[in-house]
């Protein structure tokens, strides 16, 4: 059984379409801005892109995990990676962990406006002094006040925080440093106590906002529990591995449109009476590209058919995240070369996606997290 349908190609034209149509002619006009419009994600909502896998009883389509596949693959084409990772966030991290642990009570509240983009939700745990040590790093707190969590805390670089409507938010609910003492609490942005600190100016991604967030004793309902309690951390850290795994489809989508638009430039760009194309050197260098590129698709593709199927490799999406960025950031570096000095104009998107990767090896865990998870499983 292959990752892609007629219909998964069918669908992936509609997407095309609407992403070509509608984000990529703001691309310019959104990064000046440092912006991503919250209409964004409603009109994606409307138009069936959000959630597509998920039960139709909360908006879903019940389809397979394909879909989001082709999701993370066309948002590329929008030129904006910064869009690409906060709507990817909301579909394959907000939309999953609600699906998995929610009650139905909480699917109805959150996820159903999740799936139609109507409400925004972001993911906290890391931490001005925690970084990737969460088990060590976490000082958000929530204690137990009768029928209410007292939240109190800081959560540093979180995706989408700035814009959510709620954070699903990781907090210590014992003293003891161990993995059975966090639990995920849904916080209302809305809750008295809550704000955003800071929106954080960064290197790229500036169509992805990203927020340092706040709880002065912020009071939320114990209803607002997301599964067991003290289970949180391995919710938590399961449910990454979709996020990781998209960033390596979104990695290859995203060199593979960086490939074509060098190659189309060097056979336009004439040197010495003759496309830069015919340099062997050059050639050579694409070719090289190219080859790094089919392998890490077939590679992230077989993963992803055992996800859908149900066969979770955490291994594996280790190496995807950690590799596939790095394929990523020596293609584009390499491409930025070939274009000469038009590889250094801030107007050129090429140069955007240089600046918006260097995120990719830090986010969704460091790529030297990764390799440590991986050393594990090979006994190392």
């Amino acid at each position: 059984m292959t990752l892609f349908s007629e219909a998964h190609e069918a669908f992936r034209q509609r997407l095309r379409a609407y992403v070509e149509g509608r984000l990529t002619p703001n691309a310019d006009e959104w990064e000046a801005q440092w912006t991503l419009p919250r209409s964004v994600f409603a009109e994606m909502g409307s138009q069936g892109f959000i959630g597509m896998s998920r039960d139709p009883a909360y908006g879903g389509q019940g389809l397979d995990f394909g879909y989001d596949v082709v999701l993370a693959e066309e948002l590329p084409r929008s030129k904006m990676p910064g869009l690409s990772l906060s709507v990817v966030l909301q579909n394959s991290l907000v939309v999953p962990l609600l699906a998995w642990q929610a009650n139905d009570e909480q699917k109805r509240e959150f996820l159903a406006p999740a799936i139609a983009g109507t409400r925004i939700g972001a993911v906290a745990s890391t931490e001005p002094d925690g970084g990737s040590d969460i088990l060590r790093g976490t000082r958000c707190e929530a204690v137990s006040d009768g029928d209410h969590w007292v939240v109190t805390g800081e959560k540093l670089y979180i995706t989408n925080g700035p814009i959510a409507d709620f954070v699903i938010t990781l907090a210590k609910t014992r003293e003891t440093v161990s993995p059975t003492s966090f639990t995920l609490i849904i916080v209302p942005t809305d809750t008295p106590g809550f704000r955003v600190k800071e929106s954080l100016r960064k290197l790229g991604m500036h169509t992805s906002p990203t927020g340092w967030l706040a709880y002065d004793a912020c009071r939320v309902p114990k209803r607002l529990t997301l599964g067991r309690l003290n289970v949180g951390f391995f919710y938590h850290t399961q449910n990454l591995l979709e996020e990781r795994l998209m960033a390596g489809v979104c990695s290859v989508s995203l060199g593979q449109l960086i490939l074509d638009d060098t190659v189309r430039h060097l056979q336009r760009r004439i040197v010495y009476e003759a496309p830069l194309s015919n340099l062997q050197t050059v050639r050579h260098r694409i070719v090289e590209h190219a080859t790094e590129l089919e392998m890490a698709r077939h590679f992230v593709y077989s993963v992803c058919e055992r996800y859908r199927d149900g066969k979770v490799d955490a291994k594996e999406i280790c190496m995807i995240k950690f590799r596939v960025v790095d394929m990523l950031h020596d293609l584009v570096t390499d491409c930025m070369q070939m274009q000469g000095g038009a590889g250094f104009l801030s107007d050129n998107w090429i140069t955007r996606v240089y600046r918006d990767m260097r995120v990719l090896s830090l986010g969704g865990g460091v790529s030297e997290l990764m390799k440590d998870i991986i050393a594990g499983y090979l006994r190392l």
